[in-house]
Parts: C-alpha cells; structure tokens; sequence
C-alpha cells in the first residue's frame, strides 16, 4: 500500500503534465480581455459622447431651419403683397389713365355751361381723376357779385351730376380782383347721370 501511495505522489513521473503555459495563457488571454474592454468601453463613452455633440447639432441645424423656414414664408408672404400692392397700384394708374382718356371735357364744359349761371364766368378748371366712376373738379370761378357765389352753388348742387359742392375760398374786387368777384369751388362730377 505504501509502494503505490507513492507512486501516486511522486510528479516527476513520466507523464509529466505541466499546466503553468495553459495558465499563463489564459491568464494572458483574460488580460487581453480586460484590456481590450476597457478601451471598447472607453469607445463607447467617446462615441456617446461625439454622438450626444452630433445630436445636439443637428437639433440646432433643424431649429435653424424651421426658423429659416418660417422667415423665408414671412417674406414670400411680404414680397406676395407687396407685388399685389404694386399690382394694385399700378392698376390704379392704369385705370386713372383710362378715365383721363375717357373723359370727355365737351360733356363737362357744356354740363358746367348750363348749369353754372349766366353771370358766372369760368376762370380755371383742374380735374383729379379717382375712380373711373367719379372726377373731382377744382373750379375757379369769376361772378359779378357776392349773389354769385350762392347762385352757383345752389345750381350745382342742383345737377344730379355734380355733388359735395364745397366753397374753398372766396375774394371781391376790394381784395385785388378788378374783373368781379372771384371764388374757388371743389366739386365731385359724376358723368353717367343724365338729366
């Protein structure tokens, strides 16, 4: 019994079995691991990092162009009216220009010829074209007295065709007027009304 007992305790038997390079190995190998988890995990931590950066940018890049977005509709906005304004004004001088052409200066002085009393001379006449439905007249006017005045504005307001008679001014012969009594109306001619 003691013969095998030390048969079993004797290691320099051949089979010889020396685990220490499987050990050093894998403790190499477990090493390797370790670092190599470290630097995966300190990867990961950069690329969170670089990826929250990224992010962020990008939030910032899509507020920017929400922003850009609403400015640039503001000013499609701003340049669409203004177009239309200018369309619109541009279409009132046209349609200005239209009623200047389509304006007939005989109608108005033989209008103004029956209406205007006999002892009223015109001095000057000023047209201002608004609409084509309408015309506002500055009229300057030469009568032989004060009467006159009141005559005339009682035969204009009168004519269907003339309204919103308004005395803008007013001077005898004693104010440096020799040929009568002189006067300026505003008046609003209406050329579609017939009598």
């Amino acid at each position: 019994m003691s013969s095998g007992y030390r048969e079993r305790l004797d290691f320099a038997r051949r089979p010889f079995l020396d685990e220490r390079p499987v050990w050093a190995v894998v403790t190499v190998a477990l090493l390797a691991g370790a670092l190599l988890l470290t630097a995966n995990i300190r990867l990961y931590a950069a690329f969170r990092r670089d990826v929250a950066h990224v992010l962020a940018e990008i939030e910032e890049l899509r507020l920017r162009s929400d922003v850009a977005a609403k400015a640039s509709g503001e000013a499609r906005g701003v340049l669409q009216s203004y177009k239309l304004s200018s369309l619109a004004v541009e279409s009132e001088s046209l349609l200005r220009l239209v009623a200047e052409r389509r304006f007939s200066w005989t109608g108005l002085l033989a209008r103004l010829e029956r209406t205007v009393p006999p002892d009223v001379r015109l001095a000057r006449l000023t047209p201002h074209f608004d609409t084509a439905a309408e015309v506002k007249l500055d009229i300057g006017l030469v009568g032989r007295s004060p009467e006159s005045v009141v005559k005339t504005i009682a035969a204009l307001s009168a004519d269907p065709t003339f309204h919103d008679v308004e005395l803008k001014s007013e001077a005898g012969p004693e104010r440096g007027t020799p040929e009568g009594y002189s006067f300026d109306l505003a008046v609003v001619f209406v050329p579609e009304v017939r009598r």
